[in-house]
């Protein structure tokens, strides 16, 4: 704080000195802290603002990672960040100024167009990474969509000489200030410009406006420096699950008519704070990320607070179709996704002390007499008898609900005796090798194989500094981690789950593979406890092919091999099987192997700028507890497997009482797996609700899709976004600023 008003009081001071100097800076929640800890500063920066001396130079909330978070991100990032600046300044940016992120998604540049930016300066990748034919081009998204974006290389290059002496007969965008992210130029600096009859006081805008050109980059922009994509999983796990936290909130407020706009923004505020890219990139040191995950804590209790109150307040209104005293609870399943869920969920009911001890078997029925058969596993207590913990299969109505009854069926609880080497359920055969791992998947419908050594965990020496800025890759020294066994924790008709153990060094993985009875994926849980430093745990697949499907954020991209890690979204493609993660964020695919990053242990805040003494007892990344999971599917509908994965519905133990409303309904809902409906909020200037649309494929698709009674179609172009207002019945196509 302390830096910021230093840096913002000189640069005000030097306009009072020089009439000719302009500054340029734009970050949201910097505004913030000046408006509440000096209020009279923040006034004579909007004085300057409207005299134009000060450049609101980035249309976004903060410079954020490009790949780790969801496309909503990026939307909202522009959406509250632009209506930050007409509310306080009078005005939208046109441009966003992100030197310092790790990559650029290839969806970008829609969304900043449809945000009301055109222009786009950054610093990374850099020309040892990426090679472009010049600095100035027009980014073209995979949408097709362009904005004017410059490569400001020398960013970091604050020695004016230098930058003045550079040979070019073009005109080349020149930041300079204290310190390596700009701060605020010296009167020394603002003299050396006037003595320079070839340089100019500008703006990034400015810049933008006086250059075009017709070169044309349309590739990824992924920088080769890629430990920010892997680096401490934990703070991009939160990020997954306070950004569908928010999602289900907007959800549920719209459905219960209880809209709490400014509770909500605030949440999305922490979110994108967070995303930072340095905090989600695992950059920052070991402190800050206490203020970090508390304050995504914040925003997940928040929007998981305003969910339940809302899907309350509906289902205390729902008619129930237990009785007394046959049926002691009703399941409300919640299905917050805006496509139908089907597949397993687990729920849990409390006997005591509204009810009779019990211990024995369960199925629910829906309201429309259907019955479902269900598998007692395992509580989440260790009190016997004190409630049941249940799995059964159903399918959720989208953005609904589903009620059923409980029915205590009396009958004994027994598992099944399963070979924890040959697993077989209704659909897959799958066998393990004598290491532990997945030897072989069978489709048992063809008798396919679908995959063989799926998943095996190995180690590799990481010489990598926090960023990986002195590294290339990891090293090539593979170790297979010693497996010690298996244990058969649940094993029923409906899911069967084994835990297999594996340890390096002082280091264990404990892997929990569950089974479905009629699916064609499997769900695998870890737990590591990891002891090591300096090295990257990856779970490894061969393929056949180096080239794959990934998701980007708000798309799909074809990628091939790379020695370095890269970033991994929703989920990733190869050989016909997709994982899909929810706590790895990072993957290559070399010799024909794809690799996913479960951890990397290098120090914290470690820029190899000088010797590094390995000997010293630095804090290492990830070392303790890591938890995460994956899905591991054998279908193609990646999206919607990655939404039912990472967003499962939510169940409420209900009693039984009257209600006006049935027992099944949904309120918004697309038909179509390749279109998804990704957003249902209110219009942030009215009551009307908006919704978004992207098309997944990359082709021209029609959509029908409904809202509380009122159906809709629409026709989007490939990978479109498109964002619609509903009122008065009739959906009108918007902005990204809602305009």
């Amino acid at each position: 704080m302390a830096s910021i008003r230093a840096t913002f009081r000189s640069a005000l001071d030097r306009m009072n000195e020089d009439p000719d100097f302009i500054y340029s800076f734009a970050t949201p929640p910097v505004f913030e802290w000046i408006k509440k800890t000096d209020p009279a500063l923040f006034e004579e920066i909007r004085q300057r603002v409207r005299e134009g001396r000060w450049e609101l130079a980035e249309g976004w909330w903060l410079q954020p990672d490009c790949y780790v978070a969801s496309a909503e991100s990026y939307i909202r990032q522009g959406l509250y960040g632009q209506r930050y600046l007409k509310e306080n300044f009078g005005q939208y940016s046109d441009c966003v100024f992100n030197i310092d992120s790790f990559g650029h998604s290839p969806a970008l540049p829609q969304i900043l167009k449809k945000s009301g930016i055109d222009y786009y300066c950054l610093c990374r990748p850099e020309g040892r990474h990426i090679k472009l034919e010049h600095p100035l081009f027009q980014w073209q998204g995979i949408d097709g969509s362009k904005v004017l974006a410059y490569r400001a290389e020398g960013v970091y290059q604050h020695d004016l000489a230098k930058n003045f002496a550079s040979e070019s007969p073009e005109d080349e965008l020149i930041v300079y200030g204290v310190t390596d992210h700009g701060g605020a130029p010296t009167k020394q600096a603002i003299a050396e410009i006037h003595q320079k009859d070839n340089a100019d006081f500008s703006t990034v805008s400015g810049f933008f406006k006086h250059h075009d050109t017709d070169y044309t980059v349309t590739q990824e922009l992924l920088t080769g420096d890629f430990g920010p994509y892997a680096n401490y999983s934990k703070i991009k796990k939160l990020n997954r699950i306070a950004e569908y936290a928010v999602l289900n909130a907007e959800k549920a407020s719209l459905i219960a008519e209880r809209y709490d706009a400014a509770s909500l923004t605030a949440c999305w505020k922490d979110v994108m704070f967070n995303q930072f890219h340095d905090i989600l990139g695992g950059c920052c040191i070991k402190d800050a990320y206490f203020d970090a995950e508390n304050m995504l804590g914040r925003a997940i209790f928040t929007a998981g607070e305003r969910m339940h109150f809302n899907l309350q307040s509906v289902t205390r209104r729902i008619q129930m179709p237990g009785k007394n005293p046959d049926n002691p609870w009703n399941l409300v399943v919640w299905n917050l996704n805006t496509v139908a869920y089907d597949g397993y969920l687990e729920a849990e009911v409390q006997w005591m002390h509204q009810f009779d001890w019990y211990d024995k078997g369960i199925c629910l029925e829906d309201g429309q007499g259907n019955r479902y058969e269900c598998q007692i596993i395992r509580e989440k207590s260790i009190v016997p008898r004190f409630r049941s913990r249940f799995i059964f299969k159903a399918e959720i109505p989208a953005t609904g609900y589903k009620v059923f009854k409980l029915i205590q069926t009396n009958q004994e609880v027994c598992k099944k005796q399963v070979d924890p080497y040959v697993i077989e359920t209704n659909r897959l055969r799958v066998a393990f090798s004598e290491n532990g791992t997945v030897a072989s998947v069978i489709d048992k419908r063809d008798g396919k194989q679908l995959a063989n050594e799926l998943l095996v965990p190995r180690c590799y020496t990481d010489k990598g500094d926090t960023w990986t800025f002195n590294v290339t890759s990891y090293e090539n020294d593979p170790t297979d981690l010693a497996f010690e066994g298996f244990t058969v924790n649940e094993a029923g008709e409906l899911m069967t789950e084994l835990k297999a153990v594996y340890r390096l060094g002082h280091s264990v993985v404990e892997a929990y593979y569950r089974f479905y009875a009629d699916e064609a994926y499997f769900d695998l849980r870890y737990r590591v406890h990891w002891q090591e430093k300096y090295k990257v745990l990856k779970l490894e697949t061969p393929v056949r092919e180096h080239t794959h499907l990934a998701a980007v954020p708000a798309g799909v991209i074809e990628r091939g091999a790379s020695p370095a890690d890269v970033p991994l979204g929703a989920w990733v493609q190869a050989d016909g099987i997709t994982f899909v993660p929810n706590a790895v964020f990072a993957y290559r695919m070399q010799d024909n192997i794809l690799g996913l990053t479960v951890l990397r242990s290098p120090a914290y805040g470690d820029m190899r700028i000088a010797d590094f003494d390995d000997t010293l007892d630095h804090d290492i990344i990830d070392r303790g507890v890591v938890e995460g999971g994956l899905r591991v599917s054998f279908e193609q509908n990646a999206w919607q497997t990655a939404d039912r994965f990472n967003n499962p519905p939510v169940i409420i133990d209900e009693s039984n009482h009257d209600g006006e409303l049935p027992t099944e309904h949904s309120y918004y809902g697309i038909d179509s797996d390749r279109v998804r409906m990704t957003a249902v909020k209110q219009c942030e200037d009215d009551d009307a609700t908006v919704l978004r649309l992207i098309e997944t494929t990359g082709t021209t698709q029609t959509a029908s899709f409904y809202a509380k009674g009122q159906s809709y179609t629409a026709t989007l172009s490939p990978f479109e976004i498109k964002t619609l207002k509903l009122a008065n019945g009739e959906a009108k196509e918007v902005n990204l600023l809602e305009e």
